[in-house]
Formats: C-alpha cells, structure tokens, sequence
C-alpha cells in the first residue's frame, strides 16, 4: 500500500538517562485510530501507567501530530498532546493550533514524541530533522514564555516550532499552561507543570523532509473544489480582516484602534491570530501577540475598566504561562475567603483585587513564584480547600474535577445556556476545556431548524437527527433538543477534526464536513476509508480515552457542593 500523511516515525526521549531512540510508527494502528490525536490517545494508554503522580518523572508525555498536519490542506497544523494533569488528576487531551510546530515535526520525520524522566538540571528538546539532543536550558531558566521563544528562534533562527513554558510551569503550578510558538495555549489542567516538573522548558523542532499523499491526483482534486469552496464564501474577508471578532457587534469600537496585523497557524486561509499594539495610556506602545484578540478583553469581565490594562494583564499572565480563567476564579475564591475572615489580612499580605492591575500583577507573581499565600493558591481550588478546610468549602465556585467551569452559570464566561459545551465539561474525562466538539451550540442559541444542516455536515446519521430532535417536524408541540444525545456526536466529530490535524475553531472547520474529511484521509494516507469506517475508528478513539480514564484509577479532583464534607 503506498502510504501518505504520516512521517513514519515516532521518537522516544527519557529525560532521566539521556537516552533517545526512534522507532517506526506502527501503520496498524494508524488504521484503527486514525493518527493525530486518536494515535495520541492510544499511545498515551500504552505507556502512562496507573498510580503515578501527574508530577512525577513516571508520567510520560505524549505529542502528537494528525495526518494532515504538512500537507497544503486549509487549517491543518493542529496539535496534541495527552498525559495525567495535575489539576484534575486524569488522563487528558491539550490541543493547540500548531502555528509552524506541527508542521515542522512532521518535516522532521516524526508523527509523535513520548517524553519521559527528569532531567537532573533544566533543559530544552532540540528536534531538528535526525538530530535530536537534549540541551542545556540554564539560561532560560526563569524566562518568560515569549522571551524563551524569542530566545530560542534567535539563536537557531525560523521558521522553528517551539513549545515552552514560563515561571508559573518551572514551579508546578497545577493551573499553568505551555505555549505553541509563544501565543497558543496548550494545556488547561496543567500541562505547563508536567513539562517543569520535568525539568523541560521547551522543545524546538525544524523539519526539512516534507510529507507525501498517497493519491497525488485525488488529493489535488479534492483540494482544488475545497479551496474554491472557500473562496466563495460570501464572508471570507470578514473573517479575515476581523478573526474572532467579526462575531462580536463592538468590533470596530474595540479591535480598530489596536490592529497592527493578522497572523495565522501553516496553511490557514483565514488568519485568526492576532498582533496588536496599544495605540496610547500608560502602556502605549506595548505589541502583543495573542491567539485571538478577542481574550484581550476577557480581564474585563472580572472587574479590569479600562482596554488597556486588559492587554497588559493577559500580557503578564502569558508570560508567567498562567491559566486566566483559572487565575481569576481563584483570585475571587481568595478575597471572599478574605472577606469571611477565613483567611487572615495577615495571611493575605496584599491586596487581592481582580480590578486592579497592580493587584493582578502582585498576585500572578506570587503565584509563579510560590511565594506565601501564593505556593497554596499555586495548587489550584483544591490546594485552596485542602489547606483551609471545612470552612472553605461553601464559599468555593462551582468545580469540576477541581477546575473552574469554562462556561456557563458560575463560570468563567458566565450565561445560562445549556449545550454540549456546558454538559461536556461536567462528563469529558479531562474536565472543563474549551473544546465544543463542534456542535452548533457552542457560543450561540441557534433556531433547531438550522442543526440538521449542521448535524449531517458533522456525520450525524439521518435516523439518529430524528431522536437528538424529535419533534422538529411537529410545529404544534414545544420543539426539543436532546442534549446528551448530540454530545456522543459532538465528541466524535471533535474527534475526526484532531485526529486528522484540522483546527477545531468554528470559522474554519465549518468548511469540512465528515463525508469530505473520509474522503480526504483516503485520499492522504491510502488507507481505505468511508464514513461509516470513519465513525468506528473515531468511536474507537473516544472509548480508549475514557477506558485510560478508568484504568488509572479514580480521579483526584471532584465537583464540589456547597456544605460538602471533605475527605
């Protein structure tokens, strides 16, 4: 079978013995988990072993790239990684837009890196083409994410994927994130504590090989109508121009004035990321790079007035590789603590106040620095309950598996909508994320006349539309959708879209459908591929997750009540 997609290899790095080898990628379970992050997910349950700590040199980390990820098809630099985070204690996905990372691993020659160990000092992975090395990191030790990336590119030069953490993942913090070339977030739950716990501060790939297709002229075909396809879309410029924010009304009273220019992951048509500038105030001048301008704002809702100083707290966040919707929850868990004299003024030692800039950057460096109250609150909500007890506990947020909900009553982005979004992050093994699976009710309340469309574009079958909206052709009856029902099809469509290597945000992956997707994958890999096969493959996936779930045992975290003894 002549085999495309796949770079053929994956690399194997044990941080404790300096060992590196690289093994062939086994192409039978490419068949059955499709690559990218169903390969992730199997390759996870292969080598994390039940009873170990997330941060112990036991717990392995597992990247990986999907079959897509290198080749010219629209969006595809998507990247995974699965291991047991610290805030919740389970197995969990982290994806991230790959910007060149992805690419550049695959041009490597690698599909997947396991990392295991300790390393005895600080260290950055070096992965350039064959050369792999494990080097010295004393230097970037204490560095910021953007200044560690910047570091590095100007040492070894671009195009260069980097994935690197700041202070907040050196000192464990559970809430602390790694970045993907220094703007996309990889791991809420606390992969950027996995990596220092390991002594790892980046990893840095340049690949030179490039992949194949297995179907030259199929694949040309199908691309070609793909691209048109977008090309017509009435709104592409739109969404070029404005990202994320041509689905907010304010767009021009709050991006204009900041826009310096767009940028966007390998092979993306629409170039959802952002470099903006802060055009006057106390911080003009300051550039920063983001995922979407539209997080710029998200401060604003936590009590922060004015734009700029927006900018500037998500600035300091990223750069210490802080989790912002876990940091702001605390920070209110932590004044109301305050407030009830359960925590001491003694014991606060400054103000905790998440209007105040000044308070913001106080705290989030105590928190990185585990300094004072600061190593307790570095241990998320439930280092927070476990130190002040039982008296804590009704005045804790709603949480899930020891995390903050993303959305939804009593989260971070509070509304009273209830979807897949809000009903996945209380039954997704990982916990709260921001992964939507793809379904129509994401960040909107849509008419249930618009989701058959959107249900057959995710592969929904035809008999299955009629049970998850059963009364959509009975115009005298309340209409209805059947939530639980959607998420097994929201989880399966997210899954086809990071398996093969596809962003997950809406504005691109609306132009996929699973039907296309089936035939893309065949066309790339050779492997011979429907969408029923597809359906099964991608079922597959999202069973092995939850079985890793349970094979490592019961998880740390829980959802906490109020009055809620603890154990």
């Amino acid at each position: 079978m002549n085999r495309g997609g796949f770079a053929g290899k994956v690399l194997y790095v044990d941080l404790t013995d300096e060992e590196i080898k690289q093994e062939p990628l086994d192409f039978s379970l490419c068949e059955k988990f499709i690559g990218g992050l169903g390969l992730t997910v199997k390759l996870a349950y292969d080598n994390i072993e039940p009873g170990n700590d997330a941060l112990s040199p036991e717990n392995p980390i597992v990247l990986g790239a999907g079959p897509f990820v290198g080749t010219n098809l629209p969006a595809t630099s998507r990247v995974y990684a699965v291991t047991k985070l610290p805030s919740s204690g389970t197995i969990g996905w982290c994806g991230g837009g790959g910007m060149n990372f992805g690419c550049m691993l695959k041009n490597a020659g690698f599909d997947h890196v396991i990392i295991k160990g300790r390393a005895q000092k600080p260290v950055f992975l070096q992965i350039f083409d064959d050369d792999v090395q494990i080097l010295d990191a004393e230097s970037l030790w204490g560095k910021g994410v953007e200044e560690t990336t910047e570091a590095l590119w100007q040492e070894f030069g671009r195009p260069a994927g980097v994935i690197a953490i700041g202070r907040a993942g050196e000192n464990k913090v559970v809430f602390s994130m790694a970045y993907i070339d220094r703007l996309s977030t990889l791991g809420r739950g606390g992969f950027g504590a996995v990596m220092g716990s390991k002594n790892l501060k980046a990893v840095i790939v340049k690949g030179s090989q490039g992949i194949e297709v297995a179907d030259r002229k199929r694949y040309r075909a199908l691309n070609k109508d793909f691209l048109q396809t977008i090309r017509e879309y009435p709104y592409l410029k739109e969404w070029q121009e404005l990202g994320m924010f041509k689905s907010f009304p304010m767009a021009s009273e709050l991006y204009d004035p900041i826009k310096k220019r767009r940028i966007a992951c390998v092979s993306c048509p629409i170039g959802d990321k952002d470099v903006v500038e802060i055009p006057d105030g106390e911080y003009k001048g300051l550039v920063k790079c983001t995922t979407s301008a539209t997080n710029l704002f998200t401060p604003l809702i936590h009590g922060l007035s004015d734009y700029r100083e927006s900018i500037k707290c998500v600035t300091i966040l990223d750069e210490y590789g802080l989790d912002k919707f876990e940091f702001f929850g605390l920070m209110g868990f932590v004044k109301n603590l305050g407030d009830q004299g359960i925590i001491s003024k003694d014991q606060l030692e400054s103000e905790v106040d998440s209007g105040s800039i000044q308070s913001i950057e106080t705290w989030a460096g105590k928190i990185s620095n585990r300094e004072g109250l600061g190593d307790i609150m570095a241990d998320g909500f439930n280092g927070i309950l476990k130190h002040f007890g039982e008296g804590a506990v009704p005045y804790a947020p709603p949480l899930v598996r020891g995390m903050l909900p993303y959305a939804g009553p009593g989260g971070s982005i509070s509304w009273n909508l209830f979807g897949t979004m809000e009903l996945g992050q209380v039954l997704d093994p990982r916990g709260p994320h921001v992964g939507s699976g793809g379904s129509p009710t994401y960040f909107a309340k849509r008419p249930l006349e618009v989701f058959p469309r959107h249900l057959r574009r995710m592969g929904v079958p035809e008999e299955t539309i009629a049970r998850i909206l059963p009364r959509l052709d009975s115009p005298d009856q309340e209409q209805i959708l059947n939530v639980g029902r959607l998420l097994k099809y929201s989880h399966r469509w997210f899954t086809i879209l990071g398996s093969m290597g596809i962003c997950a945000r809406a504005q691109i992956n609306r132009f996929y459908n699973a039907a296309l997707c089936a035939d893309l994958y065949e066309a790339v890999t050779g492997i011979e591929t429907d969408l029923e096969k597809l359906r099964k493959r991608v079922d597959r996936v999202w069973t092995l997750l939850r079985m890793d779930f349970i094979k490592n045992g019961k998880y740390q975290g829980r959802v906490w009540q109020k009055r809620r003894r603890l154990t």
